[in-house]
């Protein structure tokens, strides 16, 4: 009898600790869920502070081979074509001496089917502060060569292409705007 009591006793305990452990999990999951909104603006307001990666970039030539790269990752996987294309104007007229390394260095920016506009847009302020105009327009002659490597540009490319150059170059219309009329 006594041994049945134990033995009672012993399940007893152990269904306890089950429920109550999963009484917790819920109630983790409750507040995980009711407190994503906090989560997201902690994020956001930690990479205003910080940036993100791609915000940390000063190099203008970086900036350049992530955009060239990340263009024919949009779509598809990156080709041969494609990659000799980008290496080709590392060389020159980038002038990279280390292209392999920098190649590399530029991939690690860059993901598998991320939008191109949003890896732009956090490269847009250093295009705009260390670039001329017929620079601009030169870098985006480049990403057509090179979105049109292997085979024609695909409409997500050519319009990317369109958004980038006119928001590299309106900057440049605003600025002489803006000169002029002081």
């Amino acid at each position: 009898m006594v041994i049945i009591l134990g033995v009672l006793g012993m399940v007893a305990a152990v269904l306890f600790f089950v429920i109550r452990a999963h009484g917790t999990v819920q109630s983790l999951r409750e507040v995980d869920r009711d407190t994503k909104g906090l989560q997201a603006r902690a994020k956001s307001t930690l990479q205003d502070i910080i940036g993100t990666p791609l915000r940390r970039v000063r190099d203008v030539r970086l900036a350049a081979v992530i955009l060239m790269i990340q263009l024919v990752r949009t779509g598809s996987p990156i080709t041969a074509a494609e990659k000799a294309s980008i290496l080709s104007f590392m060389e020159d007229p980038l002038e990279i001496e280390q292209v392999t390394a920098f190649y590399d260095r530029a991939w690690g920016y860059t993901e598998h089917r991320r939008p191109f506009s949003l890896v732009a847009d956090e490269l847009l302020p250093l295009l705009r502060e260390k670039l001329t105009e017929p620079e601009r327009l030169h870098l985006v002659e480049m990403l057509s060569a090179v979105a049109s490597a292997h085979s024609p540009a695909s409409d997500l490319q050519g319009e990317a292409l369109v958004r980038l150059k006119r928001r590299l170059i309106s900057s440049v219309t605003t600025l002489k705007a803006n000169r002029s009329d002081g």
